[in-house]
C-alpha cells in the first residue's frame, strides 16, 4: 500500500510539473473543457421555468454542480462564467435574464457545490447565513412597501421554503459529523450513494434563495407568485438530486483511480484522501 502510495504521489508530481497552466489551482485545459460542456449542456431543458420565459437546463441541474465539486469553488466558478457565457449565446431560453443568468444560474451553482468540501465549512456557514436572511427580508420585508412590494403572508411563506430549510439541516451534518465522509474513497458503496444524493441535495438547496430573490426583486413577483413557484419548483430539487449524486459518484470513482492532479480545496481531492 505505502508503495502504491508513493507511486501514486510521483505521478501526481509529474502531472503538475507538466501542467503550468492554471486557473486558482486547476488545470487551464480542465477549465475550458468543463466550461464548454456545460455551455453545450445549457440546450437541453430539464424543466421549464413556472413563471415562463425559459428553462431549467441539464447544466444547471446537473453539470455546474458537478463542475464545482471537481474543479472547487474558485475555478468551479471561472469555469461556470465561461459555461454561462457560451450558453446565453447558443442557448438564450436557459439564461432568459441575459448576463443576470449567466451568474446566478452558471457560476452560482459551481460555486455553492465547490463549497462542499468540508475545508470551506465555514464560509459554506456564511452562504447559509446570507441565503437564509435573504429568504426572511429580501425584497418583500426589505426594500420592502418603499420599492412597492407587499408583505408575505406568514407562516405561509416562510414554510414554503421548507425543503431549502432541510437542506441547511442536512449540510450542518455533513460538514460537522462523519455524515460529510460518506463520500470518502474507500467507504461502502450504499454510503457513497446515500452521500452523494445527500451532497446533491445541498447544493441545490443553498444554491436556491441566492438564485431565487434576486428574480423576485427584479421582475417584481408579488410574494403570492414567488410562494407558489417554491412549491412549483420542489420537483426540480428532487430531479437535480437524483439526476446529480449518480453522476457526481460516477466521475468521482473514474478520477479516482487516474492518478490525474486533483484541483486542492476540492471536493474529489478532499474524497480522495483515503482509500
Amino acid at each position: 500500500m505505502g508503495e502504491e502510495r508513493e507511486t501514486a504521489d510521483l505521478e501526481e508530481r509529474e502531472f503538475t510539473r507538466r501542467s503550468a497552466s492554471s486557473i486558482v489551482g486547476a488545470p487551464l485545459s480542465w477549465v475550458a473543457l468543463l466550461g464548454a460542456l456545460t455551455g453545450v449542456g445549457s440546450l437541453i431543458p430539464v424543466l421549464m421555468y413556472t413563471g415562463g420565459g425559459g428553462y431549467a437546463s441539464l447544466s444547471q441541474v446537473i453539470l455546474f454542480p458537478v463542475t464545482g465539486m471537481l474543479l472547487g469553488p474558485w475555478a468551479g466558478l471561472v469555469a461556470g462564467l465561461i459555461g454561462g457565457l457560451i450558453g446565453l449565446f447558443i442557448a438564450p431560453a436557459a439564461f432568459p435574464m441575459g448576463p443576470m443568468d449567466v451568474i446566478l444560474s452558471g457560476a452560482g451553482p459551481a460555486l455553492v457545490a465547490g463549497l462542499l468540501a468540508r475545508r470551506w465549512r465555514w464560509l459554506m456557514l456564511a452562504w447559509w447565513g446570507l441565503g437564509l436572511a435573504l429568504v426572511y427580508a429580501f425584497p418583500y420585508r426589505w426594500p420592502g412597501p418603499a420599492q412597492g412590494f407587499a408583505s408575505p403572508p406568514e407562516p405561509a411563506y416562510l414554510l414554503s421554503y421548507w425543503y431549502v430549510l432541510l437542506g441547511c439541516v442536512v449540510w450542518i451534518a455533513w460538514a460537522f459529523t462523519p455524515v460529510g465522509r460518506w463520500v470518502y474513497r474507500g467507504r461502502p458503496a450504499a454510503l457513497q450513494v446515500a452521500g452523494f444524493l445527500l451532497a446533491a441535495w445541498i447544493a441545490a438547496t443553498a444554491h436556491r434563495p441566492i438564485w431565487q430573490q434576486p428574480y423576485a426583486y427584479a421582475l417584481k413577483w408579488p410574494p403570492e407568485m414567488t410562494l407558489a413557484d417554491n412549491y412549483a419548483a420542489f420537483p426540480l430539487y428532487v430531479v437535480a438530486a437524483i439526476l446529480q449524486g449518480p453522476v457526481a459518484l460516477v466521475l468521482f470513482r473514474a478520477l479516482w483511480r487516474t492518478g490525474l492532479r486533483r484541483v486542492p480545496g476540492s471536493l474529489l481531492d478532499e474524497t480522495a484522501g483515503e482509500a
